[in-house]
């Protein structure tokens, strides 16, 4: 009895000294490296299991569930993993599970967040040239990494959009788009691809809107083109496009006025005649263009080219009335 007794403690010493050593699930520290307008990139400590099974990665849109397995990954050596087909700026809550073949350890929850899509900016425009910028919000890794910003356009709101350009720098935000119509409207944006292999992923920025500005322009206008000699006549300039500020030069006749630098020239002459005036307009880029040609037709100044001509008419005919009515009264005098 004695002797089964001992056989008995000594199998149990046995069993229990065969048991593993460190077979405990390990609890993993789960940490964020990156993230884009669709994916996060996770990380964690790799798990110290003797008996290691898998790891498996949960997650949720609230910190107190549900939960939802996104992920079983049975390489211990494996402790990155990308989430992706997320949506643009939103909150995720994600744990990991470390199981072994005698129990599991659950990680801390971590909150992540998906980025915005980048954002485009005009950020200077001349007549043949839009000058782009944007920012990129996205932290790139291994397993999401930067691939290329395409640069789009098209000239028309229903029209189809055009590949300008493609950029491999993640270090490049900007882009001069050159060779466009002076005056014109175009729409631009970008689109970030990011990913390797055949899971790629595009986001596209906002669409901006920008009108080259428009060749240098001017003509003039009058209120009359004939005028007597005395009067006045106002001629008004009217410039576009280019780059102001505009210098004005007049001309009459081929010749230049002398003073006279603004948009507006008020012309008068003591000598009548047939009188041609236009503008000559120069901008800040030392452009130069003509306006078009008024002529105004000057005649001479006198009583019966004027309102005064009326008044002395009608004077006249009160004076003979005055000297009727006058013979009249004295004739009847004399009949008396």
């Amino acid at each position: 009895m004695i002797i089964a007794i001992l056989v008995s403690f000594g199998l149990l010493i046995l069993g229990f000294s065969m048991l593993p050593v460190g077979h405990g699930a390990t609890t993993v520290s789960l940490s964020s490296i990156a993230h884009t307008e669709t994916t996060i990139t996770l990380s964690w400590t790799e798990s110290q299991d003797r008996y290691f099974v898998n790891y498996t990665l949960y997650m949720g849109l609230n910190v107190n569930g549900p939960y939802n397995v996104i992920a079983s990954i049975t390489n211990k050596a494996q402790t990155t993993y990308a989430v992706t087909s997320l949506n643009y700026s939103t909150n995720y809550y994600f744990y990991i599970v470390d199981y072994d073949s005698f129990g599991s350890a659950r990680s801390n929850t971590l909150e992540a967040n998906t980025t915005s899509p980048p954002v485009l900016n005009v950020n200077s425009v001349t007549q043949t040239t839009v000058s782009l910028t944007w920012t990129d919000y996205n932290t790139y890794s291994s397993l999401v990494p930067f691939v290329s910003y395409t640069v789009e356009m098209k000239s028309l709101t229903g029209g189809n959009w055009s590949t300008v350009s493609i950029i491999n720098s993640v270090s490049s935000n900007s882009f001069t788009v050159t060779g466009l119509s002076p005056g014109s409207t175009y729409y631009f944006r970008i689109y970030d691809t990011v990913g390797t292999g055949t899971n790629l992923f595009n986001t596209f920025s906002n669409t901006v809107t920008a009108t080259t500005i428009p060749l240098l322009s001017v003509s003039i206008s009058s209120g009359t083109t004939s005028i007597s000699t005395g009067q006045n006549v106002d001629i008004k300039a009217l410039a576009n496009g280019g780059y102001p500020p505009y210098t004005y030069t007049w001309y009459v006749n081929g010749n230049p006025v002398n003073g006279v630098t603004g948009n507006v020239y008020t012309f008068n002459t003591t000598a009548p005649g047939t009188y041609n005036i236009y503008v000559s307009v120069r901008d800040s880029s030392g452009t130069t263009v003509n306006s078009n040609t008024i002529t105004i037709n000057v005649t001479s100044s006198s009583i019966f080219s004027s309102g005064a001509f009326l008044w002395i008419i009608i004077l006249i005919i009160l004076i003979v009335v005055v000297l009727v009515i006058l013979m009249i009264f004295r004739k009847g005098k004399r009949r008396w």
